[in-house]
């Protein structure tokens, strides 16, 4: 059903392309304007054409304009630049069509902890936690994700279904997918999960007007529509490029996929003397190129092996920004998921992209522009390096429409670095290069859609001077903002007025935090401990008191991973949620947070290691103030040497567990306010007692060997039961005690 749905969906795509038909219905809602031809129009300052003829045309001649003896560059890879758009229109304020209501100063509006997660099973009563998303109502696609009924998880080259309806949860079945995909990511629909992944290709799609027989490969991207209930993968469909990113609204998904500009047979010259000829070889080839070598393409597989393939999107849903930004390619589908995942919708737009935000009404997508460089490979003067954001309309759940452009100075740190609150899109952005923060500077800038641009409305900067940000949370009306270089500072920015936004609360503390969640008046901080000399050391959570935006405070921290065995030389620890959120869980009173650990201590005659990876529980007392730790949950241990096979077996007991009895005994009337919980640290410190140390992984100075223990990727709740998921398997332990109830490995081929 879903696969007939979307494999005709995609025929009557690539029909239309083919026939370059007309989409708008009424020409008066987008005016006409001369530049390439009658035939193109202005439509959100964007132009768009309504044939193939009129878009080949406007390709061909920006195309010709560009390319040279080494293809769209000089002896590399092209790099768009374009002009700055103007970020101070003086009328931007006037015409913003945005309403904005200010609300009284204090904390942000933070939704309850485990409410943004918790999801009844359809037909039985248990609640489950779900994805760790960035925004209320907007599910983001993840490589876990559950019904209640079913947890899938997507490990490697396989796709686990795991039964969790039963007394003990069982693995029912294994999809095998293709080797050149690897990973991915899930949205679940009854039945059916649809997979987004990328890999590699080592064959075009059509090509038809290009010589192939050199081709060595490209990125591709595929969706895959699984069968949970018979194991089995159904359509697929590959796409020229790489999948970025997803999201759902309502059942409506959009999927984000970017393409290079790799489908020329550039020709490229054997030394300087030659680079006329190749030039005009490449100036012929432009001239003679048709549609299907710049819109990127696709190929759908049904389940019966029938194949259908064209151009992604139709040449009217094709836009080109004002100003340049390159011949690759950013394409959005909108798929309906409660309709069988049936195609509904596709555009692009001629750029590329990186960073994905979604609110439940506005998609927006983020690239770097880098600087431009004189003769010299000097940066020119007063130019810098920023960020161009492209905005779509998604409150339609069968259509994806285009909105505004616009760039913003620096360089964004992840998708919680753009939030959209009340019609306004704000920016959270470092100057300067990533890589060089000697001279920098961080800003929040508050933009506008204006006439089909991304106007200033309003910016703050002046934040963390000589630093880069560490971590963004936008909650409502408040911003707040983490910069490190020695100390972290972090900022709380009243956004109430967004005209006029300021910094209203600065709260210096060694170390950072790389990820923020909110928690009715705190905020949780994941990151990494350090000292007063800008020394860091150690996995940490800390938890901040934000009730009053003018003076946020630390009232307690605790260190995520073992203490260091006495005597090691070197010990240190990380949590994978400081570069992937969705791996921080949330449930009732409880966060669940992955850590990996590991050092080492050398003697004369032996080397010691101790290195692990854990689920580290604890609770949030919100009377107290205070993190009271639970325990930890691990995955089995093997060993091994080198130039040898596995020496020593699994452990026994397959789940390593450490409950932390005691833990709890501070009262919260202790300690000065801004500072750790020494009495729960340090319980939580001595129940562990380097546990993988007890391994006892000794080898003769010629041989070197290791301990490996899973890293958890992800954490679920489903009813009474925790599962912590790694790529060896999922581990099924009792929510409250901790106790365990099952271990389902994962086979491998």
């Amino acid at each position: 059903m879903s696969v007939q749905r979307i494999a005709t969906g995609l025929l009557a795509l690539a029909l239309g392309a083919t026939a370059c038909t007309s989409g708008s219905d009424d020409p008066s809602t987008t005016p006409a304007t001369n530049l390439s031809g009658d035939e193109i129009v202005l439509t959100s300052a964007l132009v768009t054409v309504d044939s193939c003829d009129a878009l080949l045309d406007h390709l061909r001649t920006e195309g010709a304009e560009r390319v040279g003896a080494y293809g769209f560059g000089q002896g590399g890879p092209f790099i768009a630049f374009g002009d700055e758009m103007d970020m101070e229109a003086d009328d931007a304020m006037e015409e913003s069509a945005a309403s904005f209501d200010s609300t009284d100063d204090g904390a942000a509006t933070a939704a309850a902890p485990a409410a943004d997660g918790a999801t009844r099973a359809e037909g039985g009563t248990d609640e489950f936690s779900g994805t760790n998303n960035q925004e209320a109502d907007v599910d983001e696609a993840d490589l876990v994700k559950t019904d209640g009924r079913r947890l899938v998880v997507v490990s490697g080259t396989q796709l686990q279904i795991i039964d969790v309806t039963g007394e003990v949860p069982r693995l029912v079945d294994t999809v095998q997918l293709p080797d050149e995909f690897w990973g991915g990511e899930l949205f679940l629909s009854g039945d059916t999960a649809l997979l987004m992944t990328s890999g590699w290709t080592a064959e075009p799609f059509a090509r038809t007007a290009v010589d192939t027989s050199w081709f060595p490969g490209a990125p591709t991207g595929r969706i895959v529509e699984i069968d949970l209930a018979a194991g089995e993968i159904g359509t697929t469909m590959d796409f020229e490029g790489s999948y970025l990113s997803a999201r759902e609204v309502d059942g409506s998904i959009r999927i984000v996929l970017t393409a290079a500009e790799n489908r020329f047979n550039f020709v490229f010259p054997s030394n300087p003397g030659a680079e006329d000829t190749a030039a005009e070889a490449n100036r012929r080839l432009i001239a003679e190129s048709t549609i299907d070598m710049w819109i990127p393409t696709y190929r759908v597989t049904g389940a019966d092996g029938t194949v259908t393939e064209g151009p992604i999107v139709e040449c009217d849903q094709v836009h080109l920004p004002g100003d340049f930004a390159g011949f690759g390619s950013l394409v959005v589908l909108t798929v309906d998921i409660e309709d069988g995942l049936q195609l509904q919708d596709s555009l692009s737009v001629f750029t590329d992209g990186q960073t994905v935000y979604a609110s439940t009404d506005r998609l927006a997508v983020a690239t770097p522009r880098w600087p431009e460089f004189d003769a010299d490979g000097e940066i020119r003067e007063d130019d810098d390096y920023r960020t161009a954001i492209h905005t779509f309309d998604i409150s339609d759940p069968t259509t994806t429409s285009y909105n505004a452009s616009g760039t913003v100075r620096g360089h964004l740190l992840n998708q919680f670095s753009m939030s959209e609150h009340e019609g306004y899109l704000r920016v959270a952005t470092t100057d300067g290069t990533p890589w060089d923060s000697r001279n920098s500077e961080s800003f929040v800038t508050v933009l506008s859609e204006v006439g089909g641009e991304l106007a200033q409305v309003g910016q703050v900067g002046g934040l963390g001077e000589g630093e880069q940000i560490f971590a963004v949370r936008f909650l409502g009306d408040i911003g707040y903002v983490v910069t490190f270089e020695q100390i972290d500072p972090l900022y709380s920015i009243d956004l109430s007025d967004p005209e006029n936004p300021v910094t209203r609360g600065e709260l210096k503390i060694p170390g950072f935090s790389s990820y923020l969640h909110p928690w009715g008046d705190y905020l949780i901080g994941i990151g990494t401990d350090g000292d007063d000399e800008g020394r860091t050391f150690g996995a940490v959570a800390s938890l901040f008191d934000v009730s009053d935006i003018d003076d946020p405070q630390l009232v307690d921290k605790v260190s995520l991973a073992p203490a260091a065995p006495e005597d090691f030389d070197w010990f240190d620890s990380s949590s994978p949620v400081s570069w992937d959120a969705k791996a921080f869980n949330a449930w009732e009173d409880t966060i669940i947070v992955p850590v990996s650990w590991w050092g080492y201590a050398e003697g004369p005659n032996q080397f010691q290691e101790a290195n692990g990876n854990a689920a580290t529980l604890i609770r949030v007392d919100t009377e107290s103030g205070r993190f009271e730790p639970i325990g930890r949950i691990g995955h089995p241990e093997t060993r091994e040497c080198e130039g040898g096979p596995i020496p020593i077996e699994p452990l026994e007991d397959p789940i390593v567990v450490e409950s932390i009895d005691g833990a709890t005994t501070n009262d919260g009337t202790g300690g000065d306010s801004g500072s750790a919980s020494d009495d729960a640290e340090a319980e939580f410190t001595r129940a562990e007692e380097a546990p993988a140390a007890d391994a006892e992984a000794i080898s003769p100075p010629e041989e070197f060997c290791w301990s490996y223990q899973p890293e958890i990727r992800r954490s679920v709740v489903i009813g009474d039961d925790l599962y912590t998921i790694s790529d060896a398997g999922v581990a099924v332990n009792t929510f409250d005690g901790l106790e365990s109830v099952t271990w389902i490995p994962f086979e491998r081929r």
